[in-house]
């Protein structure tokens, strides 16, 4: 037998060595560590197990064979009385593992989900479990394909993570409370003032909104599937599950002012004498404002197959639009109709989507109903145009009313109890830009009620078993809006601009949906700090009158926001705006600071400066220390609970190599009596360099002293026709034989070996895949 190569022969050698563009140790070390630490693969491959690839998906006859293979080593009557023990452990996880594959939807759903998905799944109370939909139609569920099961599949955990999250949101609600405090700043000869201020509650603002189904039956009876919806979906039907095509929301609000009444009463004193006070007695809702509606939101989806009046036109050309039918009960009853629908006029182009809204809030015989046209265009890449137009409230002309006026005099004239004030009509054209939205589904629970879909990331899903990196953050992630608006009484320019500050997660991140219509993406830990989410706005009037606002949002923890604003809002004066919100709820404090008449550009930029350089002081000097701290505590205390179970792990290990090792050896006989792949000597563990021991010392971490592993034996096992492919996606001490002897260090595979009667040395990282023979690896 030859003599391997040797390797480094010291640390400096070993430094000189390239690590390679995929190594994990790097400046960010912490960050893509304590990733890893959260998403370290505990349970077992079962891929790995069997010596298989996942890309391109394994065929049934390549599983068979492969546990045929492993059959010969691990059976437990193959082997004698002593391992019979540890024959029989290996190979019921070779069995579960084998049992798991050759199953095509078991093997969907361990793709998604892994081995403890798949035992939750076809448990009690899973999606294939007893008294599931699947075991109600069982036969509809097994008679799928594989794609069609996962379609379904992806489709059940859609549904279950939407009634999760609106078991968590079940309603919305917002407080708004005003506070005076415009004594804190006064000016008096060009000379700013802080005083000491004496707040009092002002304003109220409150408002309720919670959404339930309409349990209705579909228009003109239409309750038909189409055959091809049927063959697809043969579950659909008669899924207790399955969404309601209509919801109702229900919102009722109340806005005013707090007042405080007092009371005369006269005091009298011991000595006779007596005093008229002035007793103050509790604040007083005084409302200006009460809105109590409901609105009902419908799908209309593709009409094709549907029989009945919706198959003709004009009723065919609503296809694929949505239909909002908003009624008002106060303060004036009044109806709002919206339709929005996609058009493409000409095929290949990007569509115009048009928002057509009628609002009939007083007497037809008085008025016309108002019309609101809305069109929106994308221009470019986040890019997008749009147009508004109003009609506002117009009376009849006099001919027109002269003809509703028998049926006046009738007593139907309904204009005292419809009557509201007449909105001015309008016209507004903007250009806007949106920020980089995220690969998964965005469920923005405070900002976006629907969320919106974001883009597709590199093709190929990202395997779960993979420890990935921090995904690289559309940093910035700006926006702007630019609009003009015209109407009788003026013609205004606004403009608003917002970005990220600072490096860490957006607060656009706050909840992310892990299932999509392609796939499962898990939500990664949590390592990076909160950016903050800067937005400025801005208005200018025709008398050149400016009102501008400015507000920081930062996400404090999953589900919470908090926001700091300041700003211009017309006689008001100078207002800080403080904002909290959490799963739909919200709670906002504005308190005027100043009055309007005595701000000026040193009490704006004092407005502005100091709470900034406030939170900058706490959010630099407390709250990202205290965070790198946690995180490097978390990564040390993983690593500690990691160690202490590798003795078994490397007991586990050692017990596979001796059983499979009189097997490997007659194959690797074989393929030297036939001049092929030859695997001399292989090593996988930590090959430590003075770079690699810094590093992993700032953090806390620990490379145990046996950190490398004999795993010739193992790896000899997955020689087939003198070829040895590991590719990158495969956790390498998931491979039957191997284990982890360094948790959460990087690693590297070092392997010796023959081929064609010349030597070959490779090394590659744990993030790398390899490939032998290769006539790179021939040495120089």
């Amino acid at each position: 037998m030859p003599t391997p190569f040797p390797g480094p022969t010291s640390a400096l050698d070993a430094e000189e060595l390239p690590e390679g563009p995929t190594s994990r140790i790097s400046d960010g070390f912490e960050e893509i560590e304590y990733r890893e630490v959260m998403e370290y693969p505990d349970e077992t491959d079962y891929y790995a197990l069997l010596g298989l690839v996942r890309t391109p998906p394994p065929t049934d006859a390549e599983i068979r064979s492969a546990y045929r293979t492993l059959t010969l080593s691990f059976h437990p009557d193959k082997q004698p009385a002593a391992l019979h023990e540890a024959a029989a452990h290996h190979f019921d996880r070779i069995r579960e593992a084998y049992e798991t594959l050759i199953d095509p939807q078991k093997r969907t759903v361990y793709d998604l989900l892994g081995a403890e998905g798949v035992q939750q799944e076809w448990s009690a109370g899973g999606a294939m479990g007893k008294a599931s939909a699947s075991q109600r139609q069982q036969l509809g569920v097994r008679a799928m394909d594989p794609q069609q099961f996962k379609r379904w599949f992806l489709e059940k955990m859609k549904l279950r993570e939407r009634k999760a999250i609106d078991g968590l949101v079940q309603s919305r609600g917002s407080i708004t409370l005003g506070i005076d405090a415009s004594s804190l700043i006064s000016v008096e000869d060009d000379d700013i003032y802080l005083n000491l201020p004496d707040p009092k509650l002002d304003k109220y603002t409150i408002g309720y909104s919670f959404r339930t189904p309409l349990p209705i039956p579909r228009l003109f009876g239409g309750d038909v599937t189409s055959e091809e919806e049927t063959e697809e979906s043969p579950s659909k039907e008669n899924d207790e599950e399955a969404e309601d095509d209509m919801e109702m929301v229900i919102s009722a609000s109340i806005s005013g002012n707090l007042q405080r009444a007092y009371q005369e009463a006269v005091v009298r004193y011991e000595d006779g004498t007596e005093e008229t006070k002035q007793i103050a007695l509790p604040l007083l809702l005084v409302a200006r404002s009460i809105t109590v509606g409901t609105t009902i939101t419908h799908v209309i989806s593709d009409v094709a197959g549907t029989k009945g009046i919706l198959n003709r036109r004009p009723f065919s050309l609503l296809k694929n639009s949505m239909v909002t039918v908003n009624a008002l009960a106060l303060p004036a009853p009044a109806i709002e109709t919206t339709l929005a629908k996609a058009l493409t006029p000409i095929p290949g182009t990007k569509p115009f989507n048009v928002t057509f809204r009628t609002t009939l809030a007083r007497s037809i015989f008085k008025t016309p109903p108002q019309f609101n046209l809305e069109v929106f265009r994308e221009i470019g890449r986040r890019k997008h145009v749009y147009c508004s137009w109003g009609s506002g409230g117009m009376p009849w002309p006099d001919f027109i009313q002269a003809l509703f006026q028998p049926i006046l005099y009738l007593g139907m004239d309904l204009d005292t109890a419809l009557a509201i004030e007449n909105q001015a009509s309008k016209l507004q054209i903007g250009i806007l830009s949106l920020p980089e939205k995220s690969r998964a589904v965005g469920l923005d629970d405070e900002e976006d009620e629907e969320g919106e879909e974001g883009e597709e990331g590199e093709e190929g899903e990202e395997k779960k078993h993979v420890a990935r990196r921090p995904k690289p953050k559309s940093s910035a992630a700006e926006s702007w809006q630019f609009a003009i608006e015209a109407s009788p009484a003026g013609c205004d320019l606004s403009c608003s601009y917002s970005r990220n500050l600072f490096t860490g997660t957006s607060v656009q991140d706050t909840a992310i949906s892990e299932w999509s219509s392609e796939g499962y993406h898990p939500l990664p830990a949590a390592s990076l700090p909160r950016a903050v989410r800067l937005e400025v706005q801005s208005t200018v009037n025709l008398d050149l009158t400016p009102s501008w606002h400015i507000t920081g949002t930062r996400q404090v923890s999953d589900f919470t926001r908090m926001g700091l604003g300041i700003g211009v809002e017309g006689a008001n004066g100078l207002v800080l705006t403080v904002s909290w919100s959490r799963l739909g709820q919200r709670l906002k404090l504005p308190v005027a600071v100043c009055p309007l008449e005595t701000v000026n550009a040193d009490i704006a930029a004092l407005a502005v400066l100091v709470p900034w350089l406030t939170y900058c002081a706490v959010e630099f000097g407390i709250i990202r220390p205290r965070e790198r701290r946690k995180r490097r505590l978390a990564i040390a205390k993983r690593q500690r609970e990691l160690i202490r179970s590798v003795p078994k792990k490397k007991a586990e290990s050692s017990q596979a190599v001796e059983l499979m090792a009189d097997q490997v050896a007659r194959r690797q006989l074989r393929e030297e009596n036939d001049g092929g792949l030859v695997i001399t000597k292989a090593e996988y563990g930590v090959f430590p360099t003075t770079t690699t021991v810094k590093r992993t010392r700032k953090v806390n971490m620990q490379i145990p002293d046996d950190s490398v592993v004999d795993v010739t034996v193992p790896l000899a096992a997955l020689v087939d026709h003198s070829q040895l492919v590991i590719p990158r996606e495969l956790v390498k001490f998931k491979i039957l034989g191997f284990y982890d002897p360094a948790p959460l260090v990087p690693k590297t595979l070092k392997i010796w070996y023959l081929f064609g009667g010349k030597e070959h040395y490779v090394e590659v990282s744990d993030a790398e895949g390899v490939a032998c023979p290769m006539r790179s690896h021939l040495p120089q």
